[in-house]
């Protein structure tokens, strides 16, 4: 958690997915100790068939949830407006640039836009421009396009894996 707050950011997106709660407790403090915010990322919800308490139940302990392109993709605006009623806390909504009309008109606290794609770069910062959004960078495909961000804020997701 402090070299991804040395390199300058200020959110930990979490996927709690198949890890302990001990684990999960852990990781969200571990966040909060160095100043970042934990957000707790529920990544592909409707594979896991989970209700709108579920997801509650899941961001538990962090301190916002992500709902991205796959909430947006199979669960309805009367859903969201479920989870905006039941979770205090912040919601960021990630979505795909086709998505666009999908988002709700109240109760994101952050927007983001995944501009994955290096031949639909430009139109998506157009899109997140037009949005007010963040753009998500991918590592693969445009995290070396950062420098064409200017003052925009970004995110990235950085895969760890074995």
């Amino acid at each position: 958690m402090a070299e991804i707050r040395g390199s300058d950011f200020k959110v930990v997106f979490l996927d709690v997915r198949k890890v302990s709660e001990a684990m999960q407790r852990e990781a969200a403090q571990a966040a909060r100790r160095q100043g970042l915010l934990p957000v707790v990322w529920v990544q592909s919800p409707q594979y896991r068939a989970l209700a709108i308490t579920d997801l509650v139940h899941e961001a538990r302990h962090g301190d916002a949830i992500q709902v991205d392109d796959h909430f947006f993709a199979h669960y309805s605006l009367e859903d969201f407006y479920r989870l905006r009623r039941l979770y205090p806390k912040p919601i960021f909504c990630s979505i795909q640039p086709f998505q666009a009309s999908l988002l709700p008109t109240a109760g994101c606290n952050q927007v983001d836009v995944q501009c994955y794609s290096a031949p639909q770069f430009q139109p998506c910062l157009k899109l997140a421009d037009r949005l007010g959004a963040v753009v998500s960078l991918s590592s693969e495909n445009t995290l070396k396009y950062r420098s064409q961000l200017g003052g925009r804020s970004f995110n990235t997701f950085l895969w760890q894996g074995p």
